[in-house]
Formats: C-alpha cells, sequence, structure tokens
C-alpha cells in the first residue's frame, strides 16, 4: 500500500516537533527516516497510529490510516513483548486481539512459519525475560509479519544489538521482507542501517525533511554492505548530516 503524508505537523510539550512535513512511500517501498534524538522520529510513529493528536493528512492507499481499519505493526526498540506470554503467544497476540478469538489452524500454521523463518520455532513455549536481546528482536518482527500488516514501522528496532548479532537481524529481517514484502519506515539513527535496507532516505531537520533516493537502492537487498561504494557512501552521508544536523 502506497503511504501519503501531507503537511503533517505535531505539538509535543507545547511545541511544535513536526512541521508541515510531506513525503510518500510507495507500495512495498522501504523509506528509511534519519534523525538524531529529539527530531520526531518516534513523534512520527506515534502520529500515524493515532497515539498522538496532528494536523495533517496521512493515508494508506487513499484512504484516511485508521488503527481500526488498517493493519499497522510496530517494531519498538525495547521489542514491546509481554513477560506474562510465552514466545508463541507474543508473535500471535495482534491476530487474537484483532479477531476476538483464538487463531484457525490456518492462521496457526502461518505463524508457526514465520516463527521458523527467523529462527525462534524452538523457543514457542519459553518466557521474554528467558531470551537474550536479539532473540526477543526476533520474535517482535515475527509478530509484525504474522499479521501481514499494510504498513511496518521499525522504531529503532535494531539499535540495542550488538554488532555481530545486529549483522545477523539484518539479514533475518531482508528474508522475511523479501517473502513478505510490506510498505515500510525504517525509523533510526543508525547511517549504515539507513543505506543498507532503506530504498530511499528522509533526513528530519528542524521538524522537516525531504526524501531522496538511497545512492544504494540499485544495490540488491542484502549485498550492499558488501559494495564496494557502501563505506564511501556511508561517509558521504555522514557528512551531510554533520552539516545538516548542526544547523
Amino acid at each position: 500500500m502506497k503511504l501519503t503524508v501531507a503537511g503533517l505537523t505535531v505539538v509535543r510539550g507545547g511545541r511544535p516537533v513536526l512541521q508541515d512535513l510531506s513525503f510518500t512511500v510507495p507500495d512495498r517501498g522501504i523509506l528509511a527516516v534519519l534523525g538524531p534524538s529529539g527530531t520526531g522520529k518516534t513523534t512520527l510513529i506515534d502520529a500515524l497510529t493515532r497515539q498522538l493528536a496532528a494536523d495533517g493528512d496521512c493515508r494508506l492507499d487513499g484512504a484516511a490510516i485508521d488503527p481500526h481499519r488498517q493493519h499497522l505493526a510496530v517494531v519498538p526498540q525495547d521489542y514491546g513483548l509481554l513477560p506474562w506470554y510465552t514466545v508463541g503467544q507474543n508473535v500471535a497476540l495482534p491476530l487474537t486481539i484483532g479477531q476476538h478469538r483464538k487463531l484457525d489452524a490456518t492462521q496457526k500454521a502461518a505463524v508457526q512459519a514465520v516463527m521458523a523463518a527467523l529462527g525462534i520455532g524452538e523457543l514457542a513455549g519459553r518466557f521474554p525475560n528467558s531470551l537474550s536481546g536479539g532473540q526477543k528482536q526476533r520474535v517482535a518482527l515475527a509478530r509484525a509479519f504474522a499479521q501481514a500488516p499494510d504498513l511496518l514501522m521499525l522504531d529503532e528496532a535494531f539499535s540495542a544489538l550488538d554488532p555481530v548479532v545486529k549483522a545477523r537481524a539484518y539479514r533475518l529481517f531482508i528474508a522475511q521482507w523479501q517473502a513478505r514484502p510490506v510498505t515500510t519506515l525504517l525509523i533510526t539513527h543508525d547511517l549504515e542501517e539507513a543505506l543498507a535496507l532503506g530504498d530511499a532516505l528522509l533526513i528530519l531537520h528542524d521538524g522537516g525533511g525531504a526524501v531522496r533516493p538511497n545512492p544504494l537502492a540499485g544495490v540488491p537487498l542484502g549485498a550492499r554492505r558488501e559494495s564496494a561504494r557502501y563505506y564511501q557512501e556511508v561517509a558521504a552521508l555522514g557528512r551531510e548530516v554533520a552539516t545538516t544536523w548542526q544547523e
């Protein structure tokens, strides 16, 4: 589904955090939203999910965004897992809440397939407090993909992982996304992550920003970090944002 945001303005704590922000994400596109702390990255998600009052027009395929009518999946930085639910129950939770009943056989099979694809099938009966950070992150991703969302939003979802675990998480995310492509907002402050996963970049600054293509968009997902141009583009983007965010 195509995401269209036009004139989005959000006031938080008495000050405007986002001001007249407009952008589009094509159907099954991945937009990396970059910004340091305080630039409105999480505020953007809160506005899209209607957790914050906002002015402006936000639509999916021409219909106003409504969490009660569309499937919006968010993977937060802290993973958002319920500690009193098992891994399997956490993954299935959005489906059971959405239909107010237990899953049927087809839905159970779909949940199990997503968990297996992300390497957490054997963790189904365990509770979140017994999992590593990387395992919790995979559970959160499985929960998001299992509900077949219309819009997927990753809010610094990989930031708490160490480099080795993060590299594996990227590979698993890419494989699952390619199997179930969905319009995605990748909220991050990590320049390497934005270039590795995004089709396009939105660099937030003073409450606004403009979308521009990812210079590595022509390189297949999963191969960008091995591209000869990767670190050259990371350095170039670093110089750009250092100037932009200091203004």
